[in-house]
């Protein structure tokens, strides 16, 4: 990845709310997230179970909310990404530019 600078431009995105950038040991790499620690523990917990399930084949789960700021889980390299949708956008168009930020960090090597 091009280094966490880069990687923390997601919140400019269209479209995000929130995020929590957590590594394999649920450790904190990068946020912009209320309640931190709480949502690490969710994006840890979730991911690390739902990527076992899917492993290589699974792009991203989401968690649709009631106030309609679904939470995103994606997979980064050895870290996972949580992210609040805010409540206007659409959610396939969010993932969809979540993903394609996601391969352009790893295309600036």
């Amino acid at each position: 990845m091009a280094g966490l600078e880069g990687f923390k431009q997601i919140s400019r995105l269209t479209g995000v709310d929130q995020y929590v950038l957590i590594d394999q040991k649920g450790r904190i790499a990068a946020h912009d997230i209320k309640d931190a620690r709480r949502a690490a523990d969710m994006v840890y917990s979730c991911g690390k179970n739902l990527f076992t399930i899917g492993k290589t084949r699974l792009r991203y789960v989401v968690f649709s909310r009631k106030n309609q700021k679904h939470i995103f889980i994606f997979p980064v390299g050895n870290y996972y990404l949580g992210v609040v949708k805010q409540k206007n956008m659409n959610a396939f168009v969010l993932a969809d530019n979540i993903i394609k930020f996601i391969k352009g960090l790893f295309k600036e090597k």
